[in-house]
């Protein structure tokens, strides 16, 4: 129902703002998992998620007990979400954003908004740049 309230709102703010800004976007989801499972083994799958600004991620309460997707910060919380029940949240600013279940605490995940050099300081994997200290070396010759 929660979801439905939430896709609800964001109809009625498209209509009074006249702009369909909300409405462009990726959008992902997220599995809130539990039984058969090890209680230990619940969680979000995936855990962690990388995004960019402007995307609805999506949790969907696949499991057979109740849950919650909760920011450590505050930002946001889904309030109890019963099977089938789902919770969508527009992040439009870059940041690392680490959420639990309060329900059962062991369960967490994390949202990573943005390019991840730029959120955590740290050079992109997926950089074609060697590391500065292979960068001065010469390069390897042949049968040597």
């Amino acid at each position: 129902m929660r979801f439905v309230a939430a896709v609800a709102a964001t109809a009625v703010l498209l209509g009074v703002s006249g702009t369909s800004a909300l409405a462009v976007g990726e959008s992902v989801s997220i599995n809130i998992v539990d039984a058969p499972r090890p209680t230990p083994k619940w969680g979000y799958a995936p855990a962690t998620r990388r995004i960019a600004p402007g995307t609805w991620v999506t949790w969907s309460n696949a499991g057979q007990d109740g849950h919650t997707v909760t920011a450590v910060d505050g930002s946001f919380d889904s309030g109890n979400l019963d099977p089938s029940e789902g919770f969508s949240w527009y992040f439009d600013q870059s940041g690392t954003f680490l959420y639990v279940c309060t329900l059962h605490p062991w369960m967490s995940g994390t949202i990573v908004v943005g390019e991840p050099s730029a959120v955590s300081g740290q050079p992109s994997a997926s950089s074609d740049q060697p590391p500065q200290d292979e960068q001065d070396q010469p390069p390897p010759q042949p049968g040597g």
